[in-house]
């Protein structure tokens, strides 16, 4: 592994920061004011979620493979069956051909340079702050694409356009039994598995003589026995034919979302036999993990903000840095009690709308946050007072 490493020292005088610090208020206000309909529009796609799921569950009902049966038409169905495709996904960059499978993925890593920095600050009495940044380059295998006129040093550093990039190909003539497939459902079946490396006489000429395989890569190298930023190394991933689940609307002799009375979509396929309940339990699982990821979010961006409205108080208390010191240790407690605060006031109000027995907790744990950072400010009054 090479690596290179720089650093920059600069400083900031008191004055400037205490400038800095409105601008950073002015971008905290705006991530507050962000924060609140996030959190209230997360709860409501919660509440219609899962009563579309509970609707969805009731409606859906179970559909043979083998025929299409015109009395389900428009309904939700349950369908497990054989999925092929009938076509052949091709892969011509690497001569690769592969018959019945219904989903290739390309996955590409390249040798390049990739830029990391590490940023540290220190107070100078005054209220002046060094801030000493240390910027690394390493050449590494990654299928992230780094764009070498972003870096700071770009001299030494440039990568070059890649050879390949990934790529999806979806079977454009796939089947379950007696239904056709629609790509939207193949281009949400994430359930891939590696496939072997194509055989070196398949490959074009073009990079045949560069190709070489280590462990499950293909590398293409433009010298095979040193690696060279640029290189590139490939290894393939596909949905084989086998049997499958779906939950969709029938329409026709294919299938396509089905839309709840709650505005919400039903749209499911999984590799093997799995059961109807199976699948909305799954469908739950990954609806209770994206609201918990929202409601995550949305507190964070009212803790930041919130900080950042606060930060010229800090700004202007780091004149003496041990004070600062102090005051950004209380703000950042203040900002955690009114942001956790804030957060489960604006959830329990919309709970109210949807779920007012579940809005009570929160409302509770609210209130408590609220009596504790009154209780803080008062501790705090009282030792200044002292």
């Amino acid at each position: 592994m090479v690596r290179d490493s720089f650093r920059e020292v600069t400083n900031t005088g008191w004055l400037s920061r205490v400038g800095n610090s409105f601008g950073g208020m002015a971008v905290g206000a705006a991530m507050a004011m962000v924060s609140v309909p996030l959190l209230w529009w997360n709860e409501g796609n919660a509440v219609r979620t899962s009563k579309g799921l509970a609707e969805g569950e009731r409606a859906a009902v179970s559909a043979k493979a083998d025929a299409v049966d015109p009395s389900l038409a428009g309904k939700l169905v349950h369908v497990t069956g054989h999925a092929a495709g009938k076509d052949v996904l091709m892969d011509e960059s690497f001569g690769l051909a592969l018959k019945g499978y219904l989903k290739l993925r390309r996955v590409v890593e390249l040798y390049q340079w990739a830029e990391e920095s590490k940023t540290t600050r220190s107070e100078k009495f005054g209220g002046g702050e060094e801030t000493v940044t240390d910027y690394s380059y390493t050449k590494k295998w990654d299928d992230e694409i780094h764009r070498s006129e972003n870096f700071k040093h770009r001299t030494g550093h440039e990568n070059p356009e890649p050879l390949f990039k990934g790529k999806v190909f979806i079977s454009r003539d796939a089947t379950m039994g007696a239904y056709k497939l629609p790509e939207f459902l193949l281009e949400s079946w994430s359930d891939l598995k590696p496939l072997p490396l194509p055989a070196a006489e398949v490959l074009p000429a073009s990079i045949k003589e560069r190709a070489k395989v280590t462990d499950e890569w293909l590398v293409i190298s433009a010298k095979p026995d040193t690696l060279t930023v640029g290189d590139a190394r490939v290894m393939f991933e596909g949905i084989a034919p086998g049997s499958a689940s779906v939950l969709a609307a029938q329409v026709g002799d294919t299938l396509e979302p089905f839309y709840t009375s709650q505005g919400t979509r039903i749209a499911r396929i999984a590799s093997g036999v799995k059961s109807k309940e199976a699948m909305f339990a799954e469908a739950r699982s990954e609806a209770k993990f994206f609201r918990w990821l929202l409601r995550g979010l949305g507190f964070m961006a009212m803790f930041l903000g919130i900080a950042g409205i606060m930060s010229p108080l800090k700004a202007l208390a780091k004149v003496i840095p041990f004070l600062g010191s102090v005051v950004g240790a209380a703000s950042g407690v203040v900002a955690f009690l009114l942001a956790l605060c804030g957060s489960s006031i604006v959830i329990a109000l919309a709970w109210v709308m949807y779920r007012p027995l579940i809005a009570l907790p929160l409302l509770l744990v609210a209130i408590g946050s609220l009596v504790m950072l009154i209780r803080a400010s008062g501790k705090i009054n009282l030792t200044a007072v002292g």
